[in-house]
């Protein structure tokens, strides 16, 4: 199911709000917009503008534990406000590996 709706919201660009559980344990709520399968890691994860860091961010499908339809003020079902700028990328972030392993 969590598959069927995140592939739907890619198909329709509704906006999302997806319950994250990182690798170290902790978990999130996080509303999503723009969601497309990764060009980076492949199809086990999504990139999407996150509302929650105001910025692109790519999430493992299977940490994935609940997907909620949102409209642009919150409420369900519907299309999200979309960033005034385009993503631009970040030379100075931190990148992470696969497993979780931090390089600078």
């Amino acid at each position: 199911m969590i598959n069927d709706d995140i592939l739907k919201a890619i198909e329709t660009g509704a906006a999302i709000e997806i319950e994250y559980t990182k690798s170290d344990g902790t978990t999130s709520v996080r509303r999503l917009s723009e969601v497309q399968f990764s060009d980076e890691y492949g199809k086990a994860y999504i990139d999407a503008f996150c509302h929650l860091r105001n910025e692109r961010r790519s999430f493992k499908i299977d940490r994935i534990s609940r997907v909620t339809f949102v409209d642009s003020a919150g409420g369900s079902s519907g299309q999200t406000d979309l960033p005034d700028q385009p993503y631009m990328f970040n030379g100075n972030k931190r990148i992470f590996a696969l497993y979780g392993n931090d390089y600078n």
